[in-house]
């Protein structure tokens, strides 16, 4: 496998990089801390095989919307472009649209099927779970620093449990373990059959005596069957008969059912005329003491005038106006009359004081006197006039309002005769049809006569049926007793059956579940404990040498010494004293870790990709190294003789050791990738 080039859209801290040049030999991306050199070796992984367990929020960069990672590689010489792309919705971050380019085209795949089409391209014998990441490109070609000092300081069991999954040959401890789980579950099994067939011949027993019991059973049931049939013969004759008689009952019934809508017709017509003759009585009663009183009254009332109410209203004001004018002019009058009687009295004038004749005064006094007469009978006579004009103005309002009366009681008087007339009609009706079905009442009653000898026979052929009924009813039931226990006999008897040829069945299963537990117990499960020792021995021994060899190379110390035992686990040796991991140095702990790591490329390579790999990818491989020790990744680079490494580190020192040199810098958050010339 050889890398070519890498696109990436808004991957973490890059927005809209160029596709990135892998040439062959030893490439550096080299570049400050946290600058984005380690998204690059992240995003290969991804382009291979999808996210793993890594969140898919984990590689789109903030903010962004959609994101992707294109990836042209070769194997074997053929070319292959595989994209994976990113997009936000709500929350959540999923892949979406992702291709495979090959020799056969493009195809367009779903994180499942594209990841299954890269392991059969890279010949990659593990599952294509998405979720899961690839152990043997983890381990073969790109395993982080700090993940391999991961590895060093798990516990043995966890340890050889992952260089098994990398050495794919965890299927020998697959086996094992199932083995032995099976060989519990086969002595379970074993358990519950042994328990389950040692009642077999008890339920030999049973089935004879459930067979005796169905034969006796059987034997008894023959002769009822034939009561059943007589019985069942004679309740059909009978049923015959009553069948004959109800024939004749309906026939009867249909006059009696005449009989209550009769009397209910003849009622309902006799409350009817009852009704319509009360009713009549009260209606005439009403006009003759209400209605025709109140006429007669209204009638009597004469018009007084023949003039009009506004006329006589129009007399009456002018009378009272008069008479206003009258008592006036009498008032001024009667003042004069006064004045003239002090100036005879007291003969002085009583304006001016003068000296007046009293005789003068006397005869105008007396002239006035008749003048006041005259007012007094005009007064009267006007007087008596406005009361006459007021009592003909009142007279006028009872006539009106007699006459108002009569507009409402003559029509009332008149539709109440009509009610009556129509009353009158209705009873003559009513007496009609009453008379009509009096007579047919009467026939009805003599139809119905011969009712109650039929009545009496159908009641007498029902009680013998009812005695038949019962009779089979008592002998339907004991055979269904019998019935029912001869289905229950058969019904254990066929259980029985069935258990007996279960239980023969288990018998035949315990035997060979013996030599199944005999066989995986003493023959199969120490043959895959010795085959898998065997291997494990001779990948341990192969690991130790390498992982010597590549610690000799980057430390230059004879009085330290590494190997590793059966369970993988990393022994450091200082001048014949031993030491324990964490108690390293950073630059001891990196060496280990890197030996370690070059070893397991090695023997992952050898065991788990076919032809090898032409690519390694080393991660940070110098962090805590000394500027000597820097420089032993020159004899590594030589020793490794690999097509295509690439390196991600923040040591200007490595620069000369690659071929090629791409830096790495961050200017307002996003990443930018600068080659080196």
């Amino acid at each position: 496998m050889i890398l070519r080039s890498l696109t990436l859209e808004n991957i973490r801290s890059y927005k809209h990089e160029q596709p990135i040049q892998f040439p062959l030999g030893t490439i550096l991306f080299e570049g400050d801390i946290a600058c984005g050199k380690s998204t690059i070796l992240y995003a290969i992984e991804f382009a291979f095989f999808g996210l793993g367990s890594t969140g898919s929020s984990f590689l789109l960069r903030n903010g962004a919307r959609e994101g992707s990672v294109t990836l042209q590689f070769e194997v074997n010489g053929t070319a292959y472009e595989v994209h994976r792309r990113l997009v936000r919705k709500g929350k959540t971050v999923n892949q979406e649209n992702c291709y495979l380019t090959g020799p056969e085209g493009k195809s367009i795949l779903s994180t499942t099927e594209l990841k299954e089409k890269v392991l059969q391209v890279l010949n990659f014998n593990e599952p294509s779970n998405p979720r899961a990441q690839s152990v043997i490109y983890r381990y073969a070609i790109f395993t982080p620093q700090e993940e391999m000092k991961e590895v060093i300081t798990k516990e043995p069991d966890d340890r050889l449990q992952t260089l098994r999954k990398a050495f794919r040959i965890e299927d020998y401890k697959i086996a094992a373990d199932n083995s032995a789980k099976l060989t519990t579950k086969l002595q379970e099994k074993m358990s519950n059959l042994e328990g389950a067939t040692r009642d077999i011949d008890s339920v030999r027993t049973k089935i004879k005596g459930e067979s005796t019991v169905i034969e006796k059973l059987n034997s008894e049931i023959t002769p009822l069957r034939t009561n059943e049939e007589e019985l069942n013969k004679q309740i059909k004759q009978k049923d015959e008969q009553i069948k004959q008689l109800q024939a004749e009952r309906e026939k009867i019934k249909q006059a009696e059912g005449t009989l209550p809508l009769l009397q209910n017709q003849l009622g309902d017509n006799t409350n009817q005329l009852k009704e319509t003759i009360t009713q009549k009585a009260t209606l005439r009663k009403q006009i003759d003491e209400e209605i025709q009183p109140k006429i007669n009254k209204f009638q009597s009332v004469k018009n007084p005038t023949d003039r009009t109410a506004e006329e006589l209203k129009r007399e009456q004001t002018l009378l009272r106006t008069k008479i206003q004018d009258t008592q006036k002019l009498k008032g001024r009058f009667d003042e004069r009359i006064g004045n003239f009687a002090s100036i005879t009295e007291t003969k002085t004038c009583p304006i001016c004081e003068r000296p007046a004749d009293p005789d003068e005064f006397k005869n105008r006094s007396k002239h006035l006197e008749e003048e006041r007469k005259n007012l007094n009978r005009q007064f009267e006579e006007n007087a008596g006039a406005l009361k006459r004009t007021e009592t003909t103005i009142e007279e006028l309002g009872r006539y009106s309002d007699a006459q108002n009366q009569l507009k409402l009681l003559i029509p009332q008087r008149d539709e109440t005769n009509m009610r009556i007339r129509n009353n009158e009609e209705k009873i003559t009706k009513l007496n009609e049809r009453i008379e009509e079905l009096n007579r047919k009442l009467n026939a009805a009653k003599r139809e119905i006569e011969p009712l109650q000898g039929v009545l009496e026979a159908i009641d007498n052929f029902e009680k013998e049926k009812e005695s038949l009924n019962t009779e089979l009813t008592s002998t339907g039931r004991e055979i269904a007793a019998k019935e029912a226990t001869t289905d229950a006999s058969k019904k254990n008897l066929n259980d029985l059956q069935n258990q007996l040829s279960q239980k023969e069945k288990e018998l035949q299963t315990l035997a060979q579940l013996r030599d199944h537990k005999v066989w995986l117990s003493e023959y199969l499960a120490p043959t895959i404990g010795n085959i898998e020792k065997h291997v494990m021995t001779s990948l341990n021994q192969r690991f130790n040498d390498e992982f010597q060899r590549w610690f000799q190379i980057l430390i230059d110390d004879p009085d330290m010494q590494v190997r590793v035992n059966e369970d993988f686990s990393p022994l450091v040796e200082h001048e014949g004293y031993e030491q324990e991991f964490i108690g390293l140095s950073g630059g001891e702990k990196t060496s280990v870790a890197l030996a370690y790591r070059l070893a397991l490329n090695t023997i992952v390579q050898e065991v788990a990709i076919t032809g090898g790999s032409n690519l390694l990818i080393l991660d940070e491989p110098t962090d805590g190294f000394s500027r000597e020790q820097v420089l032993k990744i020159r004899d590594i680079l030589s020793e490794l003789r690999c097509p295509q490494v690439i390196m991600v580190s923040h040591e200007k020192e490595l620069e000369g050791f690659a071929d090629h040199v791409f830096r790495v810098r961050k200017a307002d958050g996003t990443s930018i990738i600068n080659q080196q010339a």
